[in-house]
This record gives C-alpha cells, sequence and structure tokens, in this order.
C-alpha cells in the first residue's frame, strides 16, 4: 500500500514539475533564479547598507536581470524558438523532480517503518547513486537515543526544579 502512495506522490510531482517547466521556459526560469541570486549578493556587498538602501540595491539588480530576461525571451519568441524554451523548461523541470524524488521523497518513505522495493523507486535510487553520487547523503540519519526517548522526563523535571 506505502508502494502505490510513493508513486503516485512521484507521478504528480513529475507532471506539477513538468508542467511548470514547460509552462514558465527555461529562460524565465533561469533569469527568475539568477535575479534573486545576484540581487542577495550585491545588495550583501553593497557598502552603504544604511537604512533602505539595502532594498534598493536589491530590487534595481533583480530588476533589471529580470528585464534582460525578458528581452532574451522576446528575441527567442520573435524567432519562434519559444518551442525549443519551453521543452528545455520542462527538462529542467524533469531534472528537478528527479533530484528531489531520489534525494528527499525517496529516502523519506524508505526510512519509515516499512522498507520498499518497488520498481520506480529503486530504478530512481540506483540512477541517482550512479549520476549525482554527491546527493548521496543529502537526507541526514535521524536516530533515536535513551534520553529523547525519555525527553518528557527531562522537560518535566526541569520544570519541576524550576518551581
Amino acid at each position: 500500500m506505502l508502494n502505490i502512495v510513493i508513486n503516485i506522490i512521484l507521478f504528480v510531482l513529475l507532471a506539477f514539475l513538468l508542467y511548470i517547466g514547460y509552462y514558465a521556459g527555461i529562460i524565465k526560469s533561469f533569469f527568475a533564479v539568477a535575479a534573486g541570486f545576484f540581487a542577495i549578493i550585491l545588495a550583501e556587498n553593497y557598502p552603504y547598507q544604511f537604512g533602505i538602501n539595502y532594498y534598493f540595491v536589491f530590487a534595481a539588480v533583480a530588476l533589471i536581470i529580470f528585464l534582460i530576461g525578458l528581452f532574451i525571451f522576446k528575441v527567442v519568441k520573435f524567432f519562434y524558438l519559444s518551442i525549443f524554451d519551453k521543452l528545455a523548461g520542462a527538462c529542467l523541470g524533469f531534472f528537478i523532480w528527479f533530484v528531489l524524488s531520489a534525494n528527499v521523497v525517496i529516502p523519506t518513505f524508505y526510512d519509515s517503518v516499512e522498507k520498499i522495493e518497488d520498481k520506480t523507486t529503486s530504478y530512481i535510487s540506483n540512477l541517482s547513486e550512479q549520476y549525482l553520487p554527491a546527493f548521496g547523503n543529502y537526507v541526514p540519519k535521524f536516530t533515536f537515543d535513551k534520553k529523547l526517548k525519555n525527553s518528557k522526563d527531562y522537560i518535566l523535571l526541569t520544570k519541576e526544579s524550576k518551581q
């Protein structure tokens, strides 16, 4: 039963990210991320961060990068290359789905009570280990120790000792 739930979650997430990637396209997605990234970096390194200057620098840099992306998008649309932009955006959505499913969704359910042996999850996990080995330790292991299991006793003890 858990396998069916995981497969449904994976396929709904895949459909959602493919739709978002196709709808936005890779140019809009890239420049939206770049605008936020460079705006934060330049605003943090701005030497005169008094009052509202940080926010003005952030907004100005983000707006400039967003307008550059909008210009490039209009050029791509003018040359009738928007289908390639949308397909590349869908590929980006697929890549994001692959990284999320292999490193967040599957390990979260895999470390639960039941062990999962499913073709979909094992295939995704094997591909992730083979092509993205750096993401292998993304989800930290959580272990229960004796103090954590009996944490209610410790909390009550500290509350009683303060009174």
